[in-house]
């Protein structure tokens, strides 16, 4: 009997660990959250298509903020036009984050949406109701062609490229 245990073990864990795998990524999948998005009034993970239709909505918004997580090194690489910075590697980001007005709106990204990942869930717990995670963060951006500043954000910086149309991204 024991033998038997010794030699299904390993399988039972393979197969246990695909069936925690498909769960997670079903609870992850775009679909799943482009739904939870609807039902949340919009907020929430969105593609760059999206984000650059809401940027070119709410851009000129004093109550909209674009806000970039990464560090200033690469921001300086390029950056979002409009965006305004908050390192998520800083020591005192969670406080940082936690004395941000709650009443604005926020579309936040990083270089490929692992931090914004976290950090949306760090706003959600802190009472943010109105943000938005850019999926695929700028690294998809850029390969989709739209535009982004090099230099550091309090600097004179070239901007390159405009948003597309409500069209384009449709």
């Amino acid at each position: 009997m024991k033998s038997i245990i010794k030699r299904i073990a390993p399988l039972l864990v393979v197969t246990l660990a695909a069936f925690v795998a498909a769960g997670c990524a079903t609870l992850f999948s775009s679909g799943s959250n482009e739904s939870e998005i609807a039902a949340a009034g919009g907020y929430g993970l969105v593609s760059p298509q999206q984000a650059a239709l809401i940027i070119a909505e709410e851009g000129d918004n004093e109550s909209f903020v674009l806000l970039d997580i990464r560090t200033d090194g690469e921001i300086e690489e390029a950056h979002i036009p409009g965006a305004v910075s908050l390192d998520f590697y800083s020591p005192t980001f969670r406080d940082d984050l936690a004395r941000l007005d709650r009443e604005l709106t926020y579309l936040i990204y990083c270089r490929t949406g692992n931090r914004t990942g976290q950090t949306y869930r760090v706003m959600q717990d802190l009472g943010f109701e109105k943000s938005y995670d850019m999926d695929g963060g700028i690294t998809d951006w850029i390969a989709l062609g739209y535009p982004v500043c090099r230099g550091s954000l309090d600097a004179k910086h070239t901007c390159t490229g405009e948003l597309p149309s409500a069209a384009e991204t449709g």
